[in-house]
């Protein structure tokens, strides 16, 4: 029985166990921690040039906090899924980790946020900083860039969202409404049984939809004075867009990731709800922080686009998109030729048909350029396998040579695709569910998107250079 008095649990210090030695903060924080890895990187940045504001120390009144520090604090919180100031505030607290980093320093959630607010270029530089150090240190190769878009939630909700459709379908409710309401009081005063009807209740909701009514011409009116199709309540710049999970209020995040380990090149937060205007911008902007001459960059149909096609040829970068192009219609019975069964006359600018005759330049319409015959094919033998109208028109895009050197590089490297898939699509999940939790931004109108995107990439990288590199080799290198 004797021995059974020393089994048990583990038993932990008495909460009034005094120590000759009592432990430090440097003692409690391993050599290869999280935090040493901030410590170093921040250390070595020039915060004054990055454009931090309160870089340089006030020579009179009462002294701020660094923001050497006030960084260090966010890069540590994006990494650990906490971005709330308030909550920030309460790790510098409780948090032996931060309390390691900060030195103890304990700022309120206000001082936490305004530095956020007031320092969203000096972000985005600091990540931009971080990107040159990677590829200083040989963690960006520049061989492949895979680029995509993703689209984030904005602070708004949908139910903020106008549009001049969705304002139009209200105003055509609201005078449903009111007109009911105008045809029981001609009703009641028509009828011998109108004292069960309660006129002033209807006259006072009438009030209250003429009212809305006015709201909604109003709004309308000065949607269409400032060119908008759509308007967010609260949050201006933020669009509507298509997203899996449906409409959303949200912004278009883009990124260039390159394919060494996927550390991303660079970001940008977009108003375009779709992607066929982000090739040319972030390809561009990715050869550029790469200083490279030339560039492969590869990115899904979302991005076909034959304008930003040549002017990536023209800026020596290689981009492997596949084509994503009208379908002509065919017909209902019979199938119709599609413009693979007309030969191009690159010298003479005009098609051949099947039949043998030449379709000329006929006009152009924006970037289409439509060839016809000069007369029509009535007489023509293939006229019912080629057209129901009485000549048939041929369009070819003014970058057409564009899309065929695409096309030719597609054949030649289909494993393009599959190589995108597995560069850039990994960042944009560990930047969804694991650094913004929900993929949904804490600040409003772009500048804030920006911000936090900003502070979001940046932790991604270094968490990424750690799991290739390691804590220990990365602070010798950061040092």
């Amino acid at each position: 029985m004797g021995a059974l008095s020393f089994m048990g649990y583990i038993q932990g210090e008495g909460r009034q166990q005094s120590s000759l030695f009592p432990p430090t903060l440097e003692e409690l924080v391993p050599e290869d921690h999280l935090v040493r890895v901030i410590e170093a990187y921040v250390a070595r940045l020039d915060l004054q040039a990055l454009g931090f504001s309160k870089a340089e120390p006030l020579k009179t009144g009462r002294p701020g906090y660094d923001p050497a520090d006030l960084l260090k604090l966010y890069l540590y919180g994006y990494l650990q899924r906490i971005r709330s100031s308030r909550r920030l505030e309460a790790e510098c607290q409780r948090n032996v980790e931060v309390m390691w980093l900060l030195g103890r320093l304990a700022p309120d959630f206000k001082t936490i946020a305004d530095f956020r607010k007031d320092n969203s270029a000096a972000f985005q530089a600091t990540c931009r900083t971080f990107v040159q150090f990677c590829r200083q240190v040989g963690l960006i190769s520049g061989q492949l860039v895979a680029i995509d878009g993703s689209k984030f939630q904005a602070v708004a909700s949908q139910r903020k969202h106008l549009s001049l459709t969705k304002l139009k379908r209200q105003q055509a409710k609201l005078e449903a409404q009111i007109a009911r309401y105008l045809a029981e009081l001609d009703e009641a005063d028509r009828s011998e049984a109108a004292e069960v009807v309660d006129r002033s209740a209807v006259k006072a909701a009438l009030q209250q939809l003429e009212s809305r009514h006015a709201d909604n011409l109003t709004a309308q009116a000065l949607m269409e004075v400032q060119g908008l199709e759509q308007f967010v309540v609260g949050e201006s710049e933020a669009r509507m867009m298509r997203t899996h999970q449906g409409a959303r209020v949200a912004y278009n995040v883009q990124n260039a990731v390159d394919g060494e380990h996927g550390l991303i090149v660079h970001h940008a937060v977009t108003q375009d709800g779709s992607d066929n205007q982000q090739l040319e911008p972030m390809a561009k902007a990715a050869q550029a922080i790469l200083a490279q001459e030339e560039l492969t960059v590869t990115a899904d149909a979302g991005y076909s686009n034959g304008e930003q096609f040549q002017a990536c040829d023209d800026a020596g970068i290689a981009a492997y998109v596949p084509e994503n192009r009208g379908i002509n219609n065919k017909g209902d019975d019979t199938p119709l030729f599609d413009r693979s069964a007309f030969s191009y006359d690159v010298e003479n600018d005009q098609y051949q048909c099947p039949a043998g005759q030449w379709l000329p330049l006929k006009q152009v319409n924006g970037l289409q350029r439509i060839y016809a015959v000069r007369g029509d094919c009535t007489a023509c033998p293939l006229k019912s396998r080629c057209t129901k109208a009485k000549r048939r028109h041929v369009t070819r895009h003014v970058h057409e040579a564009a899309f065929e050197r695409m096309h030719q590089r597609m054949q030649v490297h289909p494993e393009m695709m599959v190589r995108r898939r597995s560069i850039v699509e990994h960042p944009f999940g560990n930047l969804k569910q694991w650094i913004l939790g929900n993929g949904r931004f804490l600040l409003r109108q772009l500048q804030g998107a920006r911000t936090e995107m900003a502070l979001a990439v940046n932790a991604y990288n270094l968490k990424r250079a750690i799991n290739v590199m390691g804590a220990r080799r990365l602070i010798e290198l950061l040092g």
